[in-house]
């Protein structure tokens, strides 16, 4: 199945949740970055940042959310989004991040709407896959209980918030 044939029968319309978030087309990203639940509650449609043929807006998606941050008296970026903007910017990897979970939670913990089935079609649906990152114990678990063909390299290690940015870059290189 095509993958945009299959955001349309399984995400929501309108959705208030965060499937996943990458720079254009999903199959132009040679990296999975996966977490548990995206900390950060949007209040925006996930399909506003979304056209078929262009994919997902990212620029637009970062406008709002850092907006969003902003207007509620915390910093601009979370430790998480600090971490993958580095490893987009800093270490040049064509990223898509998403999570076990894609509810957004205050905090980013627990329990909700599993998000499992779209992670599976995204590692088979994404032919320039290099490597899955997998941050903190939820994310682990997950990415240690799924098949992923041998070409691809599983980077599981502890929540960003917990990483230092020398540990982005070293696996950042080892990506490229």
């Amino acid at each position: 199945m095509d993958l945009t044939e299959y955001l349309h029968k399984t995400i929501k319309k309108p959705c208030y949740e965060r499937p996943f978030v990458c720079e254009g087309r999903p199959e132009s990203c040679t990296v999975i970055v996966i977490g548990e639940n995206p900390a950060t509650k949007m209040q925006t449609d996930w399909w506003s940042f979304w056209k078929d043929a262009s994919g997902f807006n990212l620029n637009k998606f970062e406008g709002e959310y850092e907006a969003l941050r902003l207007d509620s008296g915390k910093s601009r970026y979370s430790h998480t989004r600090l971490r993958l903007n580095r490893l987009r910017r800093d270490n040049n990897l064509c990223c898509l991040e998403t999570n076990v979970y894609k509810n957004e939670r205050p905090g980013g913990r627990g329990t909700g709407s599993s998000n499992v089935g779209l992670l599976q079609v995204l590692v088979e649906c994404m032919p320039h896959l290099k490597g899955v990152i997998a941050h903190g114990t939820v994310a682990t678990r997950y990415l240690d209980s799924i098949p992923v063909p041998a070409r691809i390299k599983k980077f599981p290690m502890p929540h960003f918030s917990r990483v230092s940015f020398d540990s982005i870059d070293e696996i950042g290189r080892a990506h490229v």
